[in-house]
């Protein structure tokens, strides 16, 4: 992490520093670059002369400090035409009709077919050799490469549901490309932009090295290495100043855009920040804590937060209380929101960056995540723990047949052999009853039903017997059978593997079929937990009576409307004071809006934090 970041931070500020060469050079070393000392023609390097002199006595390092500016010019003009005319060719054809598409397609690969410095070569021919040609010439060779990688950039940004509403709603195709398509391939095109750059620095000094670009009396790098090639044998050091300028520029350019991209789209910095990150650097501890119980997770006080942009906090889950014990199946219920999915995010140290994670305790099986290295760690939650998450086609590789995704978890941490993880991954799948599993081993994601893809998610969970299974929402997308079949199939693996499992819904009607417990959560914080029985029979907070309440069930009066939760979540950042559900109470008393009620502990095993509780 640290030397991607330390690396794009040079290569950008190299390139600043030729930016500002290319400004200065000329006024302030034009003189010297200039000033013919026949008497010292052709010396090496010496304190006057850090790069030595040409056979007319000048300065080769003002020469190229000057030259940077027509170097840059040239290339940047180069660079210019490539972008303008080869990012609206590929973005047009990407949301064109198939025939034009495909037309256009099979030109740019034969346009590519041609190595670009020899197609620049041929078009400096044509029109002879000068500035004119040999920038045009560049920017014409780059145009093929460039227009082929935003073509299938945007080819795939074009296929989001997103640009297919747009189409429906019968937004022009121009209007689709600038608005939808390019925006969301914006950083990948500044990266290429950057790179482009780097190589049309190094292809005009090629073509001016070949006598096809800049002449005498103008001079530029290649130029210069002309000079400095026909005095080598003489003075060594004269090619050493444009040769290195070349190299410089090329490389600066090029690295400096893969900075450029994470600048446009801080998203990039979830991968390349999270990479080999510390352990501390994710978690932090309120206190030291230490296991006491043999729950398979034990979390307390756990608080996931976010960075404001100001220098504070916005805090997304607050002081959560949670364990699962062996066996157990928990259900996590609230609105959209509410925490739920972070908090089992952040239980499996999947925190979306830049998201912080404190606590006091968080163990799996028994070890305290704070005292393990990042090493052990991600052996303890590839082994241990096994997430499902709402949409399998989005967390299968489609560029991967299943076998592969099934395999590689138990080859991995468990070192099992490519045939014992093959034969297990067939018997998981058996045990999640998928028909055909040689069949479907065999295919790709895109192959199998919404259905067989959640099965397959959980057949892989199971690979390296997890103690834990953290399952969000695993039947959003699914039809009613298929969602029934799912959610049998977690219990019957259940019973048979006591797995522990943490279910997290919005459906308070199906947790309570399925769990033993349930935690509803409102605004980030844990606002009751009892047992399934007890949650039914008498809820306790008003906030879970109002769920309740607007849960139909086959005695509903068909004649009234359905009970509703009047008004809408706070937004992150903007906790009223008091209790978070106050605006939205029925009940709400002035001391619920003057303090946040404490978590009380009730007579029937239950936790309340509402001020309403009655303790025991």
């Amino acid at each position: 992490m640290r030397r991607t970041g330390v690396a794009g931070g040079i290569a950008l500020a190299a390139a600043c520093l030729l930016l500002l060469a290319a400004i200065v050079g000329p006024p302030l070393f034009g003189g010297a670059a200039e000033a013919m000392d026949f008497d010292a023609a052709n010396t090496g390097i010496s304190a006057g002369h850090w790069l030595g002199t040409d056979s007319l006595g000048r300065d080769i390092l003002a020469r190229t400090l000057v030259a940077t500016r027509l170097s840059l010019g040239l290339a940047l003009a180069a660079t210019a035409i490539t972008l303008i005319f080869a990012i609206p060719l590929g973005a047009a054809l990407a949301v064109s009709g198939p025939r034009l598409r495909n037309i256009g397609g099979r030109v740019i690969d034969a346009w590519l077919a041609f190595p670009a410095i020899l197609l620049a070569i041929v078009v400096t021919t044509i029109i002879g050799p000068s500035l004119q040609g040999a920038v045009l010439a560049i920017g014409i060779a780059g145009i093929p490469g460039v227009a082929r990688l935003t073509f299938t950039l945007a080819a795939s940004a074009a296929g989001r549901d997103y640009v297919q509403s747009a189409r429906a709603l019968g937004v022009r195709p121009w209007r689709i490309v600038a608005r939808h398509v390019l925006p969301n391939i914006g950083d990948t095109l500044a990266v290429t932009a950057a790179t482009s750059l780097g190589i049309a620095i190094v292809s005009i000094a090629s073509l001016s090295f070949l006598g096809l670009g800049v002449n005498p009396p103008l001079v530029d790098w290649g130029r210069m290495l002309v000079e400095g090639a026909q005095a080598i044998y003489v003075t060594p050091a004269a090619a050493l100043g444009p040769a290195a300028a070349i190299a410089l520029a090329g490389m600066a350019f090029g690295f400096s855009g893969e900075t450029l991209g994470t600048m446009i789209n801080p998203l990039r910095r979830r991968a390349r920040n999270m990479r080999g990150t510390a352990i501390a650097d994710v978690f932090s501890q309120v206190t030291a804590g230490t296991v006491t119980d043999d729950s398979v997770l034990a979390v307390e006080q756990l608080g996931v937060w976010f960075p404001d942009g100001r220098g504070g906090r916005l805090s997304a889950v607050r002081g959560v209380d949670l364990c699962v014990g062996a066996g157990e199946i928990v259900g996590l219920v609230g609105e959209s929101g509410s925490g739920k999915t972070l908090t089992a995010l952040a239980a499996a140290a999947l925190a979306p960056y830049p998201a912080r994670t404190q606590f006091r305790k968080l163990a799996l099986k028994g070890q305290e995540f704070s005292l393990l290295s990042a090493s052990d760690r991600d052996r303890l939650l590839g082994t241990g723990l096994a997430m499902i998450f709402q949409d399998p086609s989005a967390s299968l590789n489609p560029a991967l047949r299943i076998a592969v995704q099934m395999t590689e978890g138990a080859r991995v941490h468990r070192h099992l052999a490519a045939r014992a993880a093959r034969i297990l991954a067939l018997r998981r799948m058996t045990e999640v009853q998928l028909a055909a599993p040689e069949h479907r081993m065999r295919q790709f994601p895109h192959e199998l039903s919404g259905g067989m893809r959640q099965r397959v998610m959980i057949a892989m969970g199971l690979m390296n017997q997890p103690a834990l299974i953290l399952a969000d929402e695993p039947t959003t997308a699914l039809d009613v059978t298929v969602q029934a079949q799912i959610l049998q199939l977690l219990k019957a693996t259940n019973a048979a593997e006591q797995t522990a499992i943490l279910l997290i819904s919005h459906d308070i009607g199906m947790i309570s079929q399925l769990c033993s417990r349930v935690l509803v959560m409102y605004a980030g914080r844990v606002v009751e937990d009892a047992p399934v029985a007890a949650l039914l029979r008498t809820p306790a907070h008003p906030y879970t009576r109002a769920l309740l309440a607007a849960l139909p069930d086959l005695d509903t009066d068909r004649s009234k409307p359905l009970g509703t939760i009047q008004g809408r979540p706070p937004p992150l950042g903007a906790l009223p004071g008091g209790c978070s559900f106050h605006p939205r109470c029925p009940s709400c008393m002035p001391i619920c809006v003057e303090r946040e009620p404490p978590s009380v502990r009730m007579a029937d095993a239950r936790s309340v934090a509402c001020w309403l509780a009655e303790t025991p």
